[in-house]
């Protein structure tokens, strides 16, 4: 999401907590259709160098969508550049998506469209529509719904099997655990002692060598150790 905000602060100006919500839609579409509406309905607001007939149509949808969905809960996190470098490569999307954003119907006659962001729609097409797949809602739930057939059907089968286990699984709207917010809490705040890690390699390197203090460190010393941390940096979470 950091990457999202970033986009939109960038390239839609004023209309940046409109284009949050339009991509907050985007990562809720379970299907590719769905995610298509959305993303043609864009293409048309933000893209139009004139407003008519077609950006009201599609400005109107957007609202209807928008109202009738749940908004999806997001953090306000600060971004720095290196955050928000984006290495991706093609992907199937990428001819997909193109052809969906040529065929919008854009208003090019009329009075000037006040929500146009020329570079908005570009760079969403560059960097995250290719891998839409990823942070959108596709891969979530019964993949069977996606098509018919053999293959589809034995998805459909399996998520069936999978929703009648009484245990945690993927078709249930699990809560994250406590015990694993605490241990990142810790991994965080005290072992890494609040150092910004963006990249994977400082990260191992850090993490290689803390573990290999542990070692060299008795375990009693070291719990007494990790109880004063807990108590400088503030009450533990509750598990």
């Amino acid at each position: 999401m950091k990457n999202a905000k970033d986009l939109c602060k960038k390239h839609a100006g004023k209309h940046y907590l409109l284009c949050m919500h339009v991509l907050g839609l985007m990562t809720q579409a379970t299907t590719l259709k769905e995610l298509e509406e959305v993303v043609v309905s864009a293409t048309v607001v933000f893209s139009s160098p004139a407003s008519h007939e077609n950006v009201e149509k599609y400005f109107q949808n957007l609202q209807v969508l928008l109202t009738s969905t749940a908004p999806p809960v997001v953090k306000d996190i600060d971004t720095t550049e290196e955050d928000s470098v984006v290495e991706s490569s093609a992907t199937p999307f990428d001819d997909h998506f193109k052809k969906v954003i040529q065929q919008a119907p854009l208003d090019t006659q009329g009075e000037p469209n006040d929500y146009c962001c020329s570079t908005f729609i570009p760079k969403l097409l560059k960097h995250f529509l290719p891998q839409s797949v990823l942070w959108s809602g596709l891969l979530l739930g019964d993949l069977g719904r996606h098509g018919t057939g053999p293959v589809y059907g034995m998805l459909s089968k399996k998520y069936s099997r999978a929703a009648q286990n009484s245990t945690q699984n993927y078709t249930k709207d699990n809560k994250t655990q406590g015990i694993m917010e605490k241990s990142q809490w810790d991994l965080k705040k005290i072992r890494f002692q609040q150092k910004r890690l963006t990249r994977l390699d400082d990260f191992v390197h850090t993490y290689k060598g803390l573990h290999e203090d542990a070692h060299d460190c008795p375990w009693q010393e070291r719990l007494g150790k990790s109880q004063m941390e807990r108590r400088s940096h503030g009450p533990s979470c509750a598990t």
